[in-house]
């Protein structure tokens, strides 16, 4: 039997403030992706309501990150993570610093983050810490 540890680990995310069907349909994309890439979804969260970082499945994820249970993390797109560019960063530093990989379903992430100073800033955090870019 595979050591469950080695398997490729994936957390998926999903938040669609007041549209409660399309949030369920999001993560089951979400899932579905994941396994079609290789990934074992070991975990999950909704956020069906609430904004900003203080949201219970957004703080489930980045405790799973910051405990080294998952390897990539799949979200539709950045803006369920946040609409605010200070959260994203801080998100994706956290991804970083775990070398945990973000996949997004509608859009390649690091095409679409270099039309924003946001895919800068990521750059440029991993260049001088030296932690690898979160694609």
């Amino acid at each position: 039997m595979p050591n469950q540890e080695k398997l490729p680990r994936a957390w998926v995310y999903a938040r669609i403030p007041g549209d409660c069907a399309a949030t369920r349909a999001s993560y089951d994309a979400c899932c579905r992706q994941a396994g079609d890439d290789g990934w074992t979804v070991v975990g999950g969260s909704i956020d069906y309501k609430g904004h900003g970082p203080l949201r219970d499945g957004y703080q489930s994820m980045l405790r799973s990150i910051k405990d080294g249970k998952v390897d990539c993390v799949y979200v539709s797109r950045m803006r369920q993570i946040s609409g605010k560019e200070r959260y994203l960063y801080a998100f994706f530093k956290c991804a970083m610093n775990h070398h945990v990989k973000i996949r997004t379903l509608e859009y390649s992430l690091p095409d679409r983050l270099q039309q924003y100073r946001l895919g800068k800033r990521i750059e440029a955090y991993a260049q001088r810490t030296g932690v690898p870019l979160p694609w």
